[in-house]
């Protein structure tokens, strides 16, 4: 079995663990009672945020993806600004979706189907989805550290519930074990360095020769795609996508708890939603299928420690927003590959070709996109969606 294989089935099995953890002890009729009782007028404008985020997010990836740089053939067959927004939207979608099966994979997923429609190399693409998810981690990173100002008269349970056990674990690891492993890191680093330069410096090995045909045009377009961030001339647009998609998740992290009622009773604002955000993002960071479990369970302990919602409340508001979130991206998601009207044959030939020579030389995609007029055969049958992402 490979170890991408195992890789998904332990994700699988820590999302099953984290899930059971965070139902352990909580009341299932008090949950079904909370869903019962919600407002269910705040889910149309849920649903709307939901799609709102996310077409600011997909703005912001064509943006960054218009600044690479075309060839001739590129120039001849680049699709319009409307198409261009259709298909980073569409193949944002299809990521997310990915994501639920294969953890981790969705932005390989979305990279490939991107690249696939609009002929820009793989690699390229993989930079620029690298690029922005750095610039994502960086404002997260400020998400954090702003979260705990706004729990500042809460930091003696952030630390007892949350930095205490860490730090009691870290502290457990025997100073002979981390003190050889960190030796042992750095002589492994020195063999590999050294090893590597004696083999570049020949110009009759195989590796010379493989990084000279393959692997230096791939990673030249790779950087490509990760100087678009800094090098594209629309800084302002990007700047203003980014601030309409984390506004967005806000709102969305905020709305849920005025369906459940739970925002007047705990005294939960807007600012108290975005720190529980931020908190919450961390779940979504465990390598879980889209943080299944383990995004309840981070929720589920901040809404009990910081702001005293019985379990069975904090668990409902985790419940509701990762549901609504799943069954949203996962309908999009299908609703896009029968959009494109080629199924995922795309998203696999591009994937295949990634590590083969398509993706170090300059040719096109297996499937080139579609005339601006052409529909595809699901959308003359049924009329497709009316999105212009």
């Amino acid at each position: 079995m490979s170890r991408r294989r195992w890789f998904q089935i332990g994700s699988f099995v820590l999302a099953g663990g984290l899930l059971v953890l965070a139902l352990y002890g909580v009341e299932m009729d008090n949950i079904w009672t909370a869903f019962r009782e919600a407002d269910y007028r705040w889910l149309l404008p849920l649903v709307v945020l939901v799609l709102g985020s996310n077409l600011f997010r997909a703005w912001r990836w064509q943006i960054l993806v218009e600044a690479l740089p075309r060839r001739e053939d590129q120039e001849k067959s680049a699709l319009s600004s409307a198409r261009m927004l259709e298909a980073s939207f569409s193949s944002v979608m299809i990521g997310y979706m990915v994501n639920y099966v294969a953890p981790r994979m969705g932005e390989v997923a979305r990279t490939a189907n991107l690249s696939t429609r609009t002929r820009h190399r793989f690699s390229s693409i993989l930079g620029t989805v690298v690029s922005e998810r750095i610039f994502d981690t960086a404002v997260l990173g400020a998400a954090l550290l702003s979260a705990v100002g706004l729990l500042f008269d809460r930091l003696d349970v952030l630390r007892e519930q949350f930095v205490s056990p860490a730090w009691a674990r870290l502290q457990s690891v025997s100073l002979d074990w981390l003190l050889g492993g960190m030796l042992g890191a750095g002589l492994l680093l020195l063999v590999l360095v050294w090893g590597t330069r004696w083999l570049f410096r020949r110009n009759d090995t195989w590796p010379r020769r493989v990084w000279e045909t393959t692997l230096k045009p791939v990673a030249v377009s790779f950087r490509e795609g990760m100087a678009t961030l800094v090098g594209s001339p629309r800084r302002g647009a990007i700047a203003l996508s980014t601030i309409g998609m984390w506004a967005g998740y806000l709102l969305m992290a905020y709305l849920p708890f005025r369906m459940l009622h739970l925002a007047e009773p705990y005294g939960i604002g807007l600012l108290d939603a975005w720190a529980l955000m931020a908190i919450g993002a961390i779940g979504i960071l465990v390598p879980s299928p889209g943080g299944i479990g383990s995004y309840h369970y981070i929720t589920e302990q901040a809404l009990v420690h910081l702001y005293g919602v019985p379990s069975a409340e904090a668990l409902t508001y985790a419940v509701l927003t990762h549901g609504a979130q799943l069954v949203f991206y996962i309908l999009a998601g299908l609703v896009a590959v029968v959009y494109q009207g080629s199924g995922l044959r795309p998203v696999f030939a591009a994937w295949g070709s990634s590590t083969t020579k398509n993706a170090a030389a300059d040719v096109p995609a297996p499937h080139p996109p579609r005339d601006e007029g052409e529909p595809s055969a699901s959308v003359a049958s049924s009329g497709g969606p009316s999105t212009s992402d």
